[in-house]
């Protein structure tokens, strides 16, 4: 094939595409979109939906049969060793054979609570009493007694709509199909709705469904780099400022910066908790309850995800205003994280650093960026301007030939500097 311009057939897999007067750049381009189109991966989110149900009575009395079952396959397993290393699937259909009927005319061994289970409330059984099995034979530790909520397989609930479900529930006598109502997030178009699972939260009764969505970019990180992605490199701080972003393009030259605000203000609403939590001690202590001043710890625990997720979503943000392919977070040794956080307090803008880290992982996925930890060793102590060594004086790095910048800004361009770098060395010829 030459430069110079074509007529003819290019097959490619399975598929055969006609060109008509196109050159190599025009191949080579729809053969580039071709293979990153297959690359794609998905993300799942929980979306947390709150349930009304007019038949409360037939909730509990599904729930408690529901438990019942898992008990009931909880112990069975937990006295078949040979199988806590299979899969669900393998762990179910020696479950169905010991409890469940055969067309052959097999009688079961083991007859379930409630006798003949609906085929997806049995199995949902079984999977929840395999995963508590596996989860305690690695602990090697068995519970006496296990709390699972119940998940709605497919064939247990229908129609499942923004607003309505209609679950299927066991009165004491029969199934019936009851409507109930949903409050919450719309779900996203386009997205797979997986078993939703029924949680009890204080006095609500929240539906939680695993929403399952495409990501359309599943390019690895060594992808990315080869083809010039940005990096968007990220420094915590326990200041105002939560954290402080800056966009490198393929030459190490920063595009943009963001602050991401707030850190004052989040320190002062928690003070002003633990306040009221103190003041109100000497009248709650001798409370007969598991948890004195409760609503005052859920508040702090709201605050706490409210500002996680508020600032997570403004990196995610600036990351795809700034078409951001790899997202790099701070990594430190054990010992000098523990240090810090303990420096810091249990609800300082460092601190939450941990949670707003556990939601960017998921929420950069879902938007097809690539999360990418490393070790921030020596960051901090050399200057990204000219690369001279230099100290911190207060929130300003001042480098030996007489630089100076922001230290958390100085700190951010470094850490994506050399995660830019350690893709290069990897890449060069041996």
């Amino acid at each position: 094939m030459t430069k110079e311009n074509i007529n003819g057939i290019l097959t490619y897999g399975c598929k055969i595409y006609l060109f008509w007067s196109v050159t190599n750049e025009d191949i080579k381009r729809y053969l580039t979109a071709e293979r990153d189109a297959m690359k794609t991966g998905y993300s799942i989110k929980t979306w947390k939906m709150r349930l009304f149900c007019p038949e409360k009575q037939m909730i509990e009395t599904t729930e408690a049969l529901y438990r019942e079952a898992v008990a009931f396959y909880y112990e069975l397993l937990k006295e078949r060793e040979e199988l806590w290393a299979e899969n669900l699937l393998t762990i179910q259909g020696h479950l169905e054979k010991l409890t469940v009927p055969g067309r052959d005319g097999r009688e079961p061994k083991y007859i379930p609570p409630g006798g003949k289970l609906p085929v997806y409330f049995r199995r949902s059984a079984m999977n929840k009493a395999a995963m508590a099995v596996k989860t305690a034979a690695s602990a090697e530790s068995f519970p006496e007694k296990i709390d699972a909520n119940i998940t709605f397989f497919k064939g247990m609930y229908r129609d499942l709509t923004d607003t309505s479900v209609v679950l299927k529930l066991w009165n004491g006598k029969k199934w019936i199909w009851v409507l109930c109502g949903l409050t919450g997030r719309p779900f996203p178009k386009e997205a797979a709705l997986l078993s939703p699972t029924l949680v009890h939260e204080e006095k609500w009764l929240m539906f939680h469904v695993p929403v399952k969505q495409e990501n359309s970019d599943a390019r690895t990180a060594k992808e990315r780099m080869q083809e010039g992605a940005r990096v968007c490199s990220v420094r915590f701080t326990n200041t105002d400022s939560f954290a402080v972003c800056t966009v490198l393009d393929e030459g190490s030259r920063q595009l943009a910066v963001k602050n991401c605000r707030g850190g004052n203000a989040y320190r002062h609403h928690c003070k002003a908790l633990l306040k009221k939590v103190e003041a109100s001690r000497a009248f709650t202590d001798k409370d007969n309850v598991s948890q004195p001043n409760r609503k005052y710890y859920m508040h702090l625990k709201h605050l706490n995800e409210h500002y996680a997720h508020q600032v997570s979503k403004e990196i995610i943000d600036f990351c795809k205003e700034n078409h951001t392919g790899i997202l790099v977070l701070p990594e430190y040794d054990e010992d000098f994280s523990r240090i810090s956080m303990y420096r810091s307090g249990n609800y300082s803008p460092l601190h939450l650093s941990i949670r707003i880290r556990n939601y960017l992982k998921y929420k950069a996925w879902a938007e097809g960026i690539l999360v990418l930890e490393l070790r921030a060793d020596g960051t901090e102590k050399q200057c990204s301007i000219c690369g001279a060594t230099g100290k911190k004086q207060g929130s300003i790095f001042i480098c030996q030939n007489g630089h100076q910048v922001n230290r958390f800004l100085n700190g951010a361009r470094n850490l994506g500097r050399k995660c830019q770098e350690s893709f290069r060395k990897n890449n060069k010829p041996s």
